[in-house]
């Protein structure tokens, strides 16, 4: 009795094992997405930016008729970064809105936990500057 017993833990611990919820198992350490669509000629600075920054890797342009979408690879954050991480600056000499940008750029970043938060904080002239955490 006691062997049948042991015998039906194991295969019920093994059957567990194999029907663990996706939550349990590994995660994936890195994913390719579509960060998000950028002004014409933006998303290739952003992204070569956030390869300087190493917030991710494996930039891919697109130009579509309302600006360039930017996909990166990356690995998806959990946690905040210990401390801030500057990640690029946009010149008002380079982009019509540098604040607007700055401010999408941070957000689109959360929505895909390339990073848990942003700010944008202004320079001397209308320029902005993302730090992620």
């Amino acid at each position: 009795m006691r062997r049948i017993h042991a015998t039906v833990l194991a295969a019920t611990a093994t059957a567990a094992a194999l029907l663990a919820p996706a939550a349990a198992q590994a995660a994936p350490t890195s994913t390719t997405e579509l960060l998000g669509t950028y002004g014409f000629g933006r998303a290739a600075v952003i992204g070569d930016a956030g390869v300087a920054a190493g917030v991710w890797r494996s930039p891919a342009v697109h130009s579509r008729f309302a600006g360039d979408d930017l996909t990166v690879t990356f690995s998806p954050r959990t946690k905040p970064r210990a401390s801030e991480q500057l990640v690029y600056t946009a010149a008002f000499n380079e982009v019509a809105d540098a604040q607007a940008e700055c401010r999408k750029v941070g957000a689109d970043g959360v929505a895909h936990h390339v990073w848990m938060s942003f700010r944008c904080q202004t320079g001397f002239v209308p320029s902005y500057t993302l730090y992620v955490r």
